[in-house]
């Protein structure tokens, strides 16, 4: 073969290889594109499924009763390890023949006796540092106990007490932006200031046969249940949460939405749902079965929604004075 047929040949190649590159490369980024669209369908599917299933995750319960009915932590032994050691190692000090000729018994004995002080000293040091253990976990103790039997007694600074140390709520993901408290004698009524519809995606997504995604306006009904869904979700998880935490037998909650005032043409939080939760009633629900808005039949409560429309104003049970 001539040098222009070698070239020719080295050109057909490289022509080869570049085609050759350029099919991997679109290989990869349809590979690439059909990752990133699954992605997106599962992100998306996950923030629906977060927003309808707050109610799943309450905080765990506290057994007021148990702990009313717990001991009181064991008063520390003063224990003398140390000194029992070394005062061994002095009781059995012989001098020895070489010692007596060099004068190295007094030495030893001197180390001994010095060891056994340092001793007595380290397991004082110990038993300090395990009195002062004992003295904050009785007074954990202690606090426990009185709490627990104020709440049995419907004692309002009680709740109020166990609802501050409690953060879980306002830091909930989804939850809700704001949550305040009305709470008297042996009753309780909590108010969220709810996420407004914006927090529910208005588009359907999948992924379609070639790999690409496929974005659509959600219909407006199907929009429309989910935030119903995400409101009823929010008001069984808040009062899950009180009825773990608290002794009472009723918790009412009424949630609050952003919504357009067309009396005053302003933006205001308008309560939509209010909800008596009876704890007998809510232990036998079936939490990770229930459909929220369809559970709400097993409660007293109040609600105005119509599924083209969304959430209308209503008048809650108590009232929010």
């Amino acid at each position: 073969m001539g040098w222009k047929g070698a070239m020719r040949s080295i050109d057909a190649a490289s022509r080869a290889a570049s085609r050759e590159a350029d099919r991997a490369y679109k290989q990869q980024m349809k590979r690439q594109i059909a990752a990133d669209a699954a992605n997106d369908v599962m992100a998306w599917q996950e923030q629906l499924s977060d927003l309808v299933s707050l109610h799943k995750n309450l905080i765990q319960p506290f057994d007021w009763t148990a702990i009313s009915h717990s001991q009181p932590p064991q008063l520390p032994v003063r224990l003398q390890t140390r000194q029992q050691t070394a005062q061994s190692s002095l009781n059995s000090f012989k001098p020895k023949l070489l010692d007596k000729l060099w004068g190295g018994s007094q030495k030893r004995l001197v180390k001994l006796k010095s060891a056994l002080s340092s001793a007595i000293d380290d397991d004082h040091k110990a038993h300090q540092l395990v009195c002062a253990e004992y003295e904050k976990k009785l007074a954990e103790y202690e606090a426990d106990i009185s709490i627990s039997r104020r709440l049995a007694a419907g004692e309002t600074d009680a709740i109020k007490e166990v609802i501050s140390e409690m953060q879980t709520l306002s830091d909930a993901k989804y939850l809700c932006s704001s949550i305040s408290f009305q709470i008297n004698s042996n009753f309780l009524h909590v108010k969220p200031n709810l996420f407004d519809t914006s927090i529910v995606p208005n588009f359907r997504r999948k992924q379609l046969a070639s790999g690409k995604l496929s974005e659509t306006k959600m219909p407006v009904g199907e929009f429309n249940e989910l935030y119903q869904d995400y409101v009823a979700s929010a008001a069984f998880r808040i009062a899950g949460d009180m009825f773990n935490i608290l002794l009472l037998d009723e918790v009412y909650v009424t949630c609050f939405a952003e919504m357009l005032d067309t009396s005053t043409g302003h933006l205001d939080y308008t309560p939509i749902l209010s909800v008596q939760f009876v704890r007998s009633t809510f232990k036998r629900l079936n939490l990770d079965a229930i459909d929220p808005s369809d559970a709400l039949q097993n409660f007293n409560h109040v609600i105005n929604f119509k599924r083209t429309k969304g959430f209308l104003k209503i008048t809650p049970l108590q009232s929010l004075e």
